[in-house]
């Protein structure tokens, strides 16, 4: 139906604010992303770029868009921003030296578990884009004497086997890993797109409006750790999104497959599979653990107990073990009961995620368990809540959204000017307070009506809260 002439005017204005709003957002991700002399480029860059992300997110839900042009708006600013953010190399993370490096070593016949990268076994491998001069050393070795661009060299790697794989891939992909960091950073980039997609089909096929599909595709955060970190956690992401999807078309064996290798890759996606136990749970934690099981059998055949790599030890440093890293129990509890609080928190959670599943919608409960997980874990790293803001686009749970985009801003601030636990816990607290109010005023209100265009009679009316 043609819109009528009283509303033309204001969408125009309605357009001509999110092509502003856009052309914001690009152009202050690209300057400061080529502004390597700033301080703080990269905090600088997210604080900037998060007002027009949001403006340009809320003028698309108040444009209301047709679901093709809606589409390509989504996935073509996705894609620019992405571009932009492969072209100058990883500006907060240099966790990519450790994925190339570790393909490099496979790709030589040795067991990525087997040895640590500062390791003698493997010093034939060694280039100065690993092992630079000490005039540019980020990571000492050999005693002080050497330097090495891969951090923690003196600890095996702690990636499962699918990701492996994938860095492998990524290496042959790139004839034998030329072009530095750019191959690791173009698959990032691809995959961040690639997962937009998926949120888009899987959103389309619930018969709900395309617009929250923006709030993955335009963050800076996003394309930030994927197409410049170049993290390998899209993957993870995308197996995620994958396995949901299937689990709602009833295909609950591939759905299993897929959350297997989703963990085969990062481990903290199985959260996901609490939501997707509800119809076939045998099957989907068979196919899981099978699938699993049959990534780690070649290295355990191959080096024992140490396919673990630095898994205990990161554990251990990122304070876990101890019960420090939980900044919204620690303020309150011992340290040595913290641990034990938290897993009872988390197993809580899954319980009662488990039992409120829609088998047809499993994203709707999966986004609590990822929301309640974060708020528990309370990571330092900002591309663990990621998959998180995946499951809000799937589920429409806005009000998670301050708890899945604080982590990254937490790592930043606190990598530029390190202030400490308490910080974070005042952080992550206010994170909290957030969507409780958001999920309140929406449970008070009732949302907008259902049955407005984009929007189906029977859909939940959290999709124009």
């Amino acid at each position: 139906m043609t819109a009528a002439p009283t509303t033309r005017p204001r969408r125009r204005l309605l357009g001509a604010g999110l092509l502003t709003a856009l052309g914001l957002l690009v152009g202050l991700y690209g300057y400061l992303a080529f502004d390597s002399g700033l301080a703080h480029r990269v905090l600088w860059q997210q604080a900037v770029t998060l007002g027009p992300y949001l403006l340009a997110v809320a003028l698309l839900f108040r444009l209301r868009l047709a679901a093709r042009p809606a589409l390509w708006l989504i996935l073509g600013v996705a894609s620019v921003l992405q571009v932009l953010a492969l072209c100058t190399p990883p500006g907060s993370s240099d966790d990519d030296y450790r994925y190339l490096w570790d393909a490099k070593v496979q790709s030589a016949g040795i067991d990525p578990y087997r040895y640590p990268a500062a390791a003698p076994e493997l010093e034939h491998l060694r280039t100065p884009f690993f092992f630079p001069d000490k005039a540019h050393c980020a990571w000492p070795v050999d005693g002080g004497t050497g330097c090495s661009a891969i951090n923690r060299p003196e600890v095996r790697t702690v990636y499962p086997p699918v990701a492996e794989a994938a860095f492998v891939l990524v290496r042959l992909v790139s004839l034998g890993g030329h072009g530095g960091h750019l191959p690791i950073q173009l698959a990032g980039g691809l995959g961040a797109v690639a997962v937009a997609w998926l949120l888009a089909r899987r959103v389309l096929a619930r018969n709900r409006p395309l617009w929250p599909v923006a709030l993955w595709a335009w963050c800076p955060l996003v394309a930030t750790e994927f197409g410049n970190n170049a993290h390998i956690d899209w993957l993870a992401v995308l197996c995620c999104v994958l396995a949901l999807s299937c689990e709602a078309a009833r295909r609950s064996a591939i759905a299993g497959l897929l959350i297997g290798a989703a963990i085969a890759t990062k481990i903290y996606p199985g959260l996901v599979i609490v939501s997707l136990l509800r119809r076939r749970p045998v099957l989907v934690a068979g196919c899981a653990a099978g699938l699993v099981a049959l990534c780690y059998l070649p290295h355990v055949l191959a080096i024992g107990p140490d396919v673990l790599g630095y898994l205990p030890g990161y554990l251990k440093e990122e304070r876990y073990t101890s019960g420090g890293r939980f900044l919204l129990l620690e303020p309150w509890l011992p340290d040595p009961l913290t641990p034990f609080v938290a897993v009872l928190l988390l197993a809580g959670a899954a319980r009662w995620v488990h039992r409120h599943t829609d088998p047809d919608a499993p994203e709707d409960s999966a986004v609590t368990m990822a929301g309640v997980v974060i708020l528990i874990s309370t990571p330092s790293y900002g591309w663990y809540a990621l998959l998180l803001l995946a499951l809000i686009v799937l589920s429409g749970a806005l009000e998670w959204l301050p708890v899945a985009i604080l982590p990254s801003f937490f790592y930043l601030i606190d990598s530029d000017f390190h202030l400490g636990a308490n910080f974070g816990s005042a952080l992550y607290g206010g994170a909290l307070l957030a969507s409780l109010g958001w999920f309140a005023l929406r449970r008070c209100t009732g949302g907008l009506p259902a049955g407005r265009r984009g929007v189906s009679a029977s859909g939940p009316d959290r999709w124009h809260s």
